[in-house]
């Protein structure tokens, strides 16, 4: 069985998307850094995500049922920075950001946003696999933030149509 260590060295070399994952709970807004990301069905319009279930906006996800995906453009490092874990409470002082649909915060400045309410919630290992029905979405031109070999990357060389 592989070991957790050379699975993480491994998984570094697999370019992904940055987000940050959105919720709130009785009002109070909160976010974490994703990388682990994806489309599941256009029909319905549905998307996955996978949170740890020790970290604290998982328990806003669970409770309130909806999130929103923000998918951060190239030049929003120190967003990806800020939701990773460094500011445990009040992350979103100084933060700009607006609402859609479900009330969870949308990021100013993203080049995407989704926004969704937990259709399905699976448990594996540490984390929860959960399935987001898209109830609106947003996008703006930009090139994104990647996560690459332990770093961002503003992928400026992709461009939008």
């Amino acid at each position: 069985m592989m070991d957790a260590p050379a699975f993480r060295i491994a998984m570094r070399h697999v370019p992904t998307s940055v987000t940050v994952v959105t919720s709130l709970k009785d009002g109070e807004p909160r976010g974490i850094t994703v990388n682990a990301f994806a489309s599941v069905s256009l029909t319905p319009p549905s998307l996955l995500i996978c949170i740890n279930r020790e970290a604290r906006s998982y328990l806003f996800i669970s409770t309130s049922r909806v999130f929103c995906v923000n998918v951060l453009a190239g030049n929003q490092r120190r967003l990806a920075e800020h939701f990773s874990g460094k500011v445990r409470e009040r992350q979103f002082t100084d933060i700009p950001y607006r609402t859609d649909v479900t009330g969870a915060p949308v990021l100013e400045g993203t080049v995407a946003h989704f926004d969704c309410e937990v259709a399905h919630e699976y448990h594996f290992g540490s984390h929860s696999i959960l399935i987001g029905h898209v109830l609106s979405s947003g996008t703006r031109s930009g090139p994104p933030l990647g996560y690459f070999n332990g770093a961002f990357h503003d992928l400026g060389m992709l461009t939008s149509p």
